[in-house]
């Protein structure tokens, strides 16, 4: 089953791409009763996306939310860059920043643990492998986490 951010992102994905960017994250969160739809960015060839992109991309992507209508509620439409603590949200994103340091939370604990710091060692298609920034007991200075089990991940900017 995929998700209203799942939907939409395939939804607006070429439109993004048309600008030369690339979506990196939809969310549709409440902010004081009011839903926002924020859709994340980036240039297509891996830089943060300017202002300008970001505008561009808003006011396109807004005459195409009208069309096809996604939310049926009111909500205001949030365009920004990745930033420098870009999530992480698919396969290829783990695979493209293996070496960087990153933070990555599972939904369930692992070794007494729901988030884990360390340099991002590996990844596949079916999940990763981080080396610890701080060995845990029953599991060492490694910890290997399929895609399942994240519920988040990050860079983590403190460490770049």
């Amino acid at each position: 089953m995929t998700t209203l951010e799942e939907k939409i992102e395939k939804e607006i994905a070429p439109l993004v791409q048309d600008f030369g960017c690339e979506v990196v994250k939809v969310s549709i969160i409440t902010q004081n009763r009011n839903k926002v739809l924020q859709i994340m960015i980036e240039e297509s060839n891996g830089n943060s996306a300017t202002i300008d992109d970001c505008q561009r991309i808003s006011r396109a992507l807004s005459l195409k939310l009208d069309v096809i209508n996604p939310i049926v509620h009111r909500y205001t439409l949030e365009v920004s860059s990745a930033g420098i603590e870009r999530p992480l949200t698919k396969p290829k994103d783990f695979m493209r920043f293996c070496g960087k340091p990153v933070v990555v939370k599972t939904f369930v604990s692992k070794a007494g643990y729901k988030t884990f710091r360390g340099n991002l060692e590996s990844a596949t298609e079916n999940g990763i492998q981080l080396r610890l920034d701080v060995p845990l007991k029953d599991v060492g200075d490694r910890v290997a986490l399929s895609y399942e089990e994240i519920s988040g991940a990050h860079i983590d900017a403190v460490k770049i």
